[in-house]
């Protein structure tokens, strides 16, 4: 573990080592999370943004192809659903 140190100045705020800026991959704007263990060590996490994981599927888009609208998806899970389970549906 590396020990980095940071000043803290008349207005409470401190400047994050920039290796730990670009460890965590932190960027203006982003919102920090501190917890205070018991040992008195603190914590600090990057807090994942809302929507953050709105582009975790990008990589399964063909260059060239437009991403899928909410009714488009919404037909495909309908018809790939109903082509599942159609024997269960015959049976009744």
């Amino acid at each position: 573990m590396t020990m980095m140190q940071a000043k803290v100045t008349s207005k409470g705020q401190v400047t994050l080592p920039k290796q730990i800026r670009e460890s965590l991959s932190i960027r203006t704007g982003d919102r920090l999370e501190f917890s205070l263990e018991p040992s008195n060590k603190i914590s600090i996490r990057k807090k994942r943004r809302p929507g953050s994981s709105a582009g975790c599927a990008k990589h399964l888009i063909k260059p060239g192809q437009k991403p899928l609208t909410g009714k488009q998806m919404d037909e495909a899970i309908r018809g790939h659903m109903k082509k599942k389970y159609s024997d269960l549906l015959k049976s009744e």
